[in-house]
């Protein structure tokens, strides 16, 4: 095989790599910044519009843990940071068959900060799955 052969996929490949900008230099939040207390003001499918609290806390090096999520959940529910978006995945955070899934973006506006989630609880204790679509929620740092 000649040569020339070889080295023609190692320069297409170096050069693909060095126009390629990976997405932690366009980040602009980072964990740190979705961290703290926020107030929660929400409106829901299934359930009246409500405030509260939650609590914001790392769990490693790209999770977060929040607290009191939808105002009912007594266990954290979990969540991962990536740059300006957060996902929460399919979970039972209570083990009640009470299922949350969820994702949303963090928001930076004259020092106030604000993460929007979209996210929906699935109630699974019988055989017809209710659900609670929660498209307006507003989290804002206190």
């Amino acid at each position: 095989m000649n040569k020339k052969l070889l080295i023609l996929p190692a320069l297409l490949l170096g050069a693909v790599l060095m126009f390629t900008t990976a997405c932690g230099d366009d980040c602009k939040f980072e964990q740190k910044d979705f961290v703290g207390q926020y107030n929660v003001v929400e409106d829901c499918s299934a359930s009246p519009a409500s405030s509260y609290n939650v609590t914001i806390t790392a769990n490693g090096e790209v999770d977060v843990k929040i607290t009191n999520f939808w105002g009912l959940f007594s266990n954290a529910v979990n969540a991962t940071i990536d740059c300006e978006t957060i996902s929460i995945p399919r979970q039972e955070p209570d083990g009640d068959k009470f299922f949350v899934e969820g994702s949303g973006t963090i928001e930076k506006n004259d020092g106030n900060i604000t993460i929007n989630i979209t996210y929906t609880v699935t109630d699974e204790t019988t055989s017809t799955i209710l659900s609670d679509n929660c498209t307006s929620t507003v989290y804002t740092k206190l």
